[in-house]
């Protein structure tokens, strides 16, 4: 009797909830993979929904996806691709630093010395703008005094002007106002004693001034040729008064222009000085900042040159890792990716069973009959 077909749970073959499992696995796998891609610019979105869109698309066979399915599959490749393009420049970026440290070393060094003669430079340049500064605030204050002497002389000589023409409007008012009306009709003792202390202010001598007192206290009518002679006399002695204002005025007038000249020019002066102390304490500025600046950059090529063979050691254990990365990446999920996107259906069982084998000839002693007698034929 025919020994029973072997049903399709054969021993030895995977269950479906093994390959379930492994199949999720894949995904999880080739997902994680797509995260690298978001280094060449692929949205995290992308990647997210590209990840978890694997198991709804990679499980299915090949022949019964749809072209939907087919797409995001395509786009999955496309951002694989990139991943590796990642961890491909990864190890460009490695290698080149490694086989650059001859070069790397050179221009370090170059950098030191550049850096030293830079802050020589700056030093030098800060010690010139220092100078400049003390320099330019020495004649700074050397301008404050000349120019307090100008103004306090333009304060003292202004003022006396001012009252040399308060004086001849005083002189003036004293002539129109109580003069003039005594000499016209007479005077009484009141305004003769005003009219005489305005008088004595501008220097009249006191003999005329008792001598007024003759004709200015009679009516016109009533003076005699003396009265008009002492009146005579006190016109003389007042136009000559006021011929000195005006003189005094005029001299008082250039004095003051003077003055107020010699305040400029000082004035000017001390802005100039002023600008340039300005001026220099802003490049005292610049050129500390520069030397700042320099020191720094100069302590940075300096550590930059000692860390280099640190740097070089790293960037080679990174070339180790860099390799290490991209190996595991086509090893693992680029491999079960293309493996599960080219994954066909199973052939029926019946199409995958072995054929029968089939049996050998039985040995003639076996077979039960003699071979025939060539002899006794041909008898």
């Amino acid at each position: 009797m025919a020994p029973k077909r072997g049903t399709s749970s054969a021993a030895g073959r995977p269950s479906k909830a093994a390959k379930k499992d492994t199949t999720a696995a894949a995904c999880k796998l080739i997902a994680d993979a797509l995260e690298l891609a978001r280094k060449k610019g692929v949205p995290a979105d992308v990647t997210t929904f590209l990840g978890a869109a694997l198991k709804h698309t990679l499980p299915t066979y090949k022949e019964a996806r749809h072209k939907f399915q087919a797409s995001v599959l395509s786009m999955v490749a496309t951002t694989l691709a990139d991943s590796e393009s990642v961890l491909l420049e990864d190890i460009a970026s490695a290698e080149a630093t490694v086989n650059g440290g001859g070069d790397e070393t050179s221009r370090r060094e170059a950098a030191v010395v550049s850096a030293e003669q830079n802050l020589q430079v700056c030093q030098e340049t800060l010690q010139e703008k220092q100078t400049l500064k003390a320099q330019t605030l020495e004649k700074l204050k050397a301008t404050l005094e000349p120019l307090k002497e100008a103004q306090a002389k333009q304060q003292d000589g202004d003022a006396k002007g001012d009252d040399l023409e308060k004086a001849k409007e005083a002189f003036a008012a004293a002539r129109s106002e109580l003069l003039m009306p005594m000499k016209e009709a007479g005077g009484s003792k009141r305004p003769l004693h005003n009219l005489a202390k305005q008088l004595k202010a501008v220097h009249i001598e006191d003999s005329l001034l008792e001598a007024m007192e003759l004709p200015l206290l009679k009516k016109p009518e009533q003076r005699g040729d003396f009265d008009a002679v002492i009146l005579e006399q006190l016109d003389l002695q007042l136009s000559e008064k006021d011929l000195a204002f005006e003189s005094k005025l005029k001299e008082a007038a250039s004095a003051k222009e003077e003055r107020a000249a010699a305040v400029r020019a000082a004035q000017d002066a001390h802005d100039t000085a002023k600008e340039a102390s300005e001026a220099a304490a802003e490049e005292l500025k610049a050129a500390k900042d520069a030397e700042s600046a320099a020191k720094a950059s100069s302590v940075e090529a300096h550590r930059a040159a000692k860390s280099l063979t640190s740097e070089l050691a790293d960037a080679a254990q990174q070339l180790d890792t860099a390799r290490q990365r991209l190996e595991a990446f086509r090893s693992g999920p680029l491999v079960c990716f293309n493996e599960l996107l080219e994954r066909s259906a199973p052939l029926p069982e019946q199409e995958r069973e072995e054929p029968p084998a089939e049996t050998p000839d039985a040995p003639a002693a076996e077979s039960g009959a003699a071979a025939p007698d060539v002899t006794d034929s041909k008898a």
